[in-house]
């Protein structure tokens, strides 16, 4: 019956097509949503909220974005506000680069991705916050290390099409290949 009443939800063309992208995409927020479905703003209100009230997908609210799941399928669980992070392209940025250079400190980063130093430090507190990044001190200066790069890299590798970053794209490409010597 659950699957009746899904098919008939999403015989719609837009609903069909906002669906899925919020299936292959997971934590879009409503403006990067419209973009990807080409949907006028007031059409898509109406089909996300026709999807909400039926529990086809959820709306979680992350800072000032509402971060659209879907309810069917594989789910994110604890891996959905990591995913919101991933999400904004400078915490991806930063997180791309620990990943790579394993530990850094404010200014390298900062240099590396060319934020400005106290931009990078705002963006390390929502890391820190997250949970994806933890701090030390080592005499004078504080750097900064990802705290679970094995399962920030898998949910990279997965979602890798929905994020539309080339440095995403170069990323996983390295980190498949190590994958594949481990084994």
């Amino acid at each position: 019956m659950q699957d009746e009443q899904l098919n008939e939800a999403l015989a719609l063309g837009a609903r069909n097509k906002i669906f899925r992208a919020i299936s292959k995409s997971p934590g879009l927020h409503f403006r990067e949503l419209q973009r990807r479905t080409k949907i006028a703003t007031g059409s898509l209100q109406y089909h996300l909220d026709f999807l909400l009230k039926r529990h086809i997908i959820k709306a979680e609210k992350n800072g000032k974005f509402v971060r659209y799941y879907s309810t069917r399928g594989e789910q994110l669980g604890e891996n959905q506000e990591t995913m919101a992070l991933l999400r904004q392209p400078s915490l991806r940025k930063i997180v791309l680069y620990l990943l790579t250079k394993k530990r850094a400190n404010n200014e390298r980063i900062a240099a590396a991705i060319g934020l400005s130093p106290s931009t990078v430090s705002w963006h390390m507190v929502k890391l820190v916050q997250g949970n994806l990044v933890e701090k030390r001190r080592v005499g004078r200066k504080t750097f900064f290390y990802i705290k679970d790069a094995d399962n920030i890299s898998a949910l990279l590798s997965t979602y890798k099409k929905s994020f539309l970053d080339e440095m995403v794209d170069s990323f996983v490409e390295i980190w498949d290949e190590m994958q594949v010597q481990v084994k």
